[in-house]
């Protein structure tokens, strides 16, 4: 099942509750790894009310750790009490319902079973899950820069979406992306290094 199907059936039977992702986690079963990822991932997209202080970094150690099960060749994804316990107030659920169309079902209808080797194979989720975990570390650093968020946000929305409909080809740009997003990030770092030693420089000399 497609991850826009899976997202509009669960927020259209929540509605007027909350819906937590352990119900997430009880509806997607073995495709849980791309349809948790993509979920979790989906408020980072979309501008919604932070639910809790630190909700990023708390969102990127949930895809984390989805990440690192997949790399680990588990068969379901398991997340701690404390992140299933998430949950998206009617309110979010609704915001996200009506982004969906935008967000999801462009690249969906681009996506098929294709090149196999890369969509369910050992070393091809072994590959997913590690890009998964350090797609999300970078997403949930603290950086007061623009698109620092957004880029390995889509970055992961690709892998899922990849994931779950067993399309090597979203899969390989996940991993073009990845390594895109690295870089960017390398840069930022780079630069901020440099400004330090600068400043260090400075305060030197004075």
């Amino acid at each position: 099942m497609k991850l826009s199907q899976v997202l509009s059936q669960l927020l259209v039977e929540y509605t007027d509750k909350p819906l937590p992702l352990s119900v997430l986690l009880e509806k997607v079963g073995s495709s849980g790894f791309g349809t948790i990822a993509g979920i979790l991932t989906i408020p980072m997209l979309i501008p919604l009310p932070i639910p809790l202080a630190g909700f990023s970094t708390l969102v990127g150690s949930g895809i984390i750790l989805v990440g690192c099960q997949l790399a680990l060749g588990y068969e379901k994804p398991y997340l701690p009490r404390r992140i299933a316990r998430i949950e998206l107030s009617p309110a979010a659920s609704q915001k996200i319902l009506k982004q969906i169309d935008r967000l999801l079902q462009p690249l969906e209808r681009m996506s098929r079973h294709r090149f196999s080797r890369f969509s369910n194979s050992w070393w091809g989720c072994r590959v997913s899950g590690i890009c998964l975990a350090w797609d999300a570390l970078l997403m949930s650093l603290p950086l007061p820069i623009p698109l620092t968020n957004l880029i390995p946000a889509y970055t992961i929305l690709f892998l899922a979406i990849g994931l779950l409909e067993f399309d090597g080809l979203f899969i390989l740009i996940g991993y073009g992306m990845t390594v895109a997003t690295t870089i960017f990030f390398a840069s930022i770092a780079g630069t901020i290094w440099q400004l330090a030693i600068h400043w260090l420089q400075i305060l030197t000399k004075s």
